[in-house]
């Protein structure tokens, strides 16, 4: 049986090095397109995103997380994923929400052997604030949304194994009861 997204999910892993290759609008549309059909807590879709391709704002924007934001540098787009959290209705599962969405858009990025990396960003310390503050500062992203995470999205300028099938643990798997 021929399972597509299994390859796909098995070719996928994070990269953090960059070649200096532009990644075509097209090609970040269609990224988006995947990321924004996915399935949200009740349909509301909360999930909105900010596409920077800027070099020097993508810098300022890794140096709003105090540690680990500087594996966005050098990537030629970073989407920041964003979720609409001033309803209480959509508060409740922002987390989940954003990050099905960014599981989406990492997985549409390997469709386009376009190399992506989870930069996580909720709870995370800035320079001053906390990493969200200061990067909804930078951005302009009103009040009433919380920043989950960054996807950085470049050429891969560095190879990684895919994962084989035989690397399928199916021990995590219950079935009935654990």
């Amino acid at each position: 049986m021929q399972n597509d997204l299994l390859q796909l999910a098995l070719r996928r892993r994070s990269v953090r090095t960059y070649g200096s290759s532009k990644i075509q609008e097209e090609t970040i549309r269609e990224i988006l397109k995947v990321a924004l059909t996915a399935p949200s807590s009740f349909g509301h879709n909360p999930v909105e995103f900010v596409v920077v391709r800027d070099k020097a704002r993508i810098e300022q924007i890794g140096s709003c997380k105090r540690m680990g934001g500087s594996q966005i540098n050098g990537a030629d787009t970073v989407v920041i994923v964003m979720v609409r959290t001033k309803d209480k209705r959509d508060a409740e599962f922002w987390i989940e929400d954003g990050a099905i969405a960014s599981t989406y858009l990492l997985l549409a990025a390997e469709q386009y052997d376009i190399g992506a990396c989870w930069v996580h960003i909720r709870n995370r310390q800035g320079q001053v604030k906390t990493s969200d503050e200061e990067i909804r500062a930078l951005v302009g992203v009103p009040d009433g949304y919380t920043i989950l995470n960054l996807v950085a999205l470049g050429e891969k300028a560095e190879v990684k194994q895919a994962h084989k099938e035989d690397d399928i643990d199916f021990s995590k798997v219950h079935t009935e009861k654990y």
